[in-house]
């Protein structure tokens, strides 16, 4: 271990920073100065989906080494006028909610069964928040680095669907004429890959919107009109991968980027509402990729950034920043004696230059971006050679993988494996325990946890969100600070109460289920982009 790296938490011996996207120098907010009962003008929810505390205070960590400072969500705390408090996002029929869930009780301040989209179990259509914001005259935006119709935007716009029906939530956001869409999903819009063969690109220029689908078209955007913005045929890259490809920086725009010209176009309204998710963070932590998750936690700390710009401007906006759910429970462990080493480990985050689903596709495992084959293709076989499965690794992320952690890694690769906890059963669960000797980050699975989450809450209105707080409330104080009186309806928490040896009966069928699943999509959905 160089000397050099031991001293990683010492301002003189932090490594070279690599550039992101945000300048070097802090940005602090600005001080509190609302007075009690102010109303914002404009109100700012931001997402890091899938966010876990440790990913939160890792990120810190890695912030100080790259950027050479902490995170703008952490410096809130220390800002007058911030509410920092907890929250119980558990859905309707889980302790442990889903993306959709999540973010459907936010949107509609009821809370809803897993997998669907402001939906009660009896039919009934919940009312979401953008449908009665628009109909007060608040212009209304999403912005996110997933598709633009996945869970955690359309809980907020869209209703009585699944979250799988993103062809539908596509021709509702342009229905319901939300003013700004940015993000990724190009396959939801396109006739060739929809099921309804329906073009959606014309519909929506039609009704006004201007059409980007790159990062040029989006440069020369005009301000006059709506806007859809859909930069990548599903999500948009992990951050690990857009900053060392050129190619990437070109064509796909970064969070803070969307962000911040979204609010530029906001800027002269009255009012607006929008929300911003990172939420490749949740994606990253599915796969237990830690660096993928780490850096788009950055990357959406950047996007505090513009937001924080934006209230400099305009102090009648409230900002709220939160996650759903945490994904995987990761944590930077104690290593070496007196845990001595654990730091020095760490600095290894920033030698990885690609992602898990990159380093997978090299080696042939099919991922969430691996175009589907041509009708009558053989897939190319998993690759199995020790040699190239250490090579290929070490060329990624400057670990040297001995033959015999290799040889452990191959057989999960080709979906072989047998892991005694079952949720690690995966290829990317694999791949995350062989590098936590790498980086020293271990994980507690691939799915969500139920985990309380942090909130804090800044401008007018942030009073509100002081204390622990049910994810329902959200819905309820945006709408009395936009003077909306309007409520769903609501059922009781309806858990599935069995237990002992006939739940233990239905997980095992269910895994049993699973195993003899073989299409590559049920695959994708649960080992890769499960949110």
């Amino acid at each position: 271990m160089s000397l050099n790296r031991r001293r990683f938490f010492t301002g003189s011996g932090l490594l070279a920073a690599t550039s992101l996207a945000a300048p070097a120098v802090i940005r602090a907010a600005e001080p509190g100065n609302a007075k009690p009962g102010q109303k914002p003008s404009h109100i700012i929810h931001l997402v890091a989906d899938g966010m876990a505390m440790a990913t939160l205070s890792m990120a810190d960590h890695l912030s100080r080494a790259v950027r050479g400072r902490g995170l703008s969500w952490i410096n809130l705390y220390n800002q007058p006028g911030t509410v920092g408090s907890f929250m119980d996002v558990r859905s309707l029929n889980s302790v442990v909610t889903d993306s959709s869930a999540s973010s459907c009780a936010w949107g509609s301040g009821s809370r809803i069964v897993n997998g669907t989209v402001n939906i009660l179990p009896d039919g009934t259509i919940l009312t979401p928040l953008y449908t009665l914001f628009g109909q007060q005259g608040w212009k209304r935006a999403l912005v996110t680095t997933t598709e633009i119709t996945h869970a955690t935007p359309a809980g907020f716009a869209a209703s009585g669907l699944k979250r799988e029906a993103a062809e539908s939530i596509a021709v509702q956001y342009m229905e319901r004429g939300i003013e700004v869409l940015l993000g990724g999903g190009q396959k939801y819009f396109d006739p060739a890959k929809r099921k309804d063969k329906r073009d959606l690109v014309p519909d929506y220029k039609t009704a006004g919107y201007q059409v980007f689908k790159t990062a040029k078209d989006f440069a020369a955007a005009k301000n006059d009109g709506k806007w859809l913005g859909i930069f990548s045929n599903s999500h948009l890259p992990f951050t690990v991968d857009w900053r060392n490809d050129a190619k990437l920086k070109e064509s796909v725009p970064h969070l803070a980027d969307l962000t911040r010209k979204a609010l530029a176009k906001l800027e002269n309204e009255n009012h607006f509402i929008m929300q911003v998710e990172g939420g490749r963070v949740d994606h990253g932590a599915h796969m237990c990729d830690a660096v993928a998750a780490l850096y788009d936690q950055i990357a959406f700390d950047e996007a505090i950034d513009a937001c924080l710009d934006f209230r400099k401007r305009h102090p009648d906006t409230l900002i709220v920043i939160t996650t759903d759910h945490t994904t995987g429970n990761p944590g930077l462990n104690g290593l070496g004696t007196n845990y001595g080493f654990s730091s020095a480990i760490f600095t290894n985050v920033q030698r990885v230059k690609k992602s898990f689903s990159e380093i997978l596709k090299q080696l042939n495992v099919p991922g969430p971006d691996t175009a589907p084959l041509a009708k009558g293709a053989v897939a190319p076989p998993v690759q199995q050679d020790l040699k190239i499965i250490a090579d290929v690794l070490g060329e990624a992320t400057d670990y040297q993988v001995s033959p015999e952690k290799a040889a452990v890694l191959a057989p999960y690769l080709a979906r072989k494996g047998k892991a005694q906890f079952t949720l690690m059963n995966s290829a990317v669960a694999q791949l995350g325990q062989l590098m936590g000797n790498h980086l020293g980050i271990g994980w507690t699975g691939t799915a969500h946890c139920s985990d309380f989450v942090p909130l804090v809450a800044s401008g007018p209105g942030a009073e509100r969100f002081r204390g622990f707080i049910q994810n329902t409330d959200v819905f309820r104080h945006y709408t009395q600070l936009a003077g909306i009186d309007f409520k769903n309806p609501s059922v009781p928490i309806r858990e599935n109460l069995k237990v002992g040896p006939d739940l233990d009966k239905e997980l095992q069928k269910e895994r049993e289920k699973e195993a003899k699943e073989k299409s590559a999509a049920l695959w994708e959905r649960q080992h890769w982009v499960a949110a």
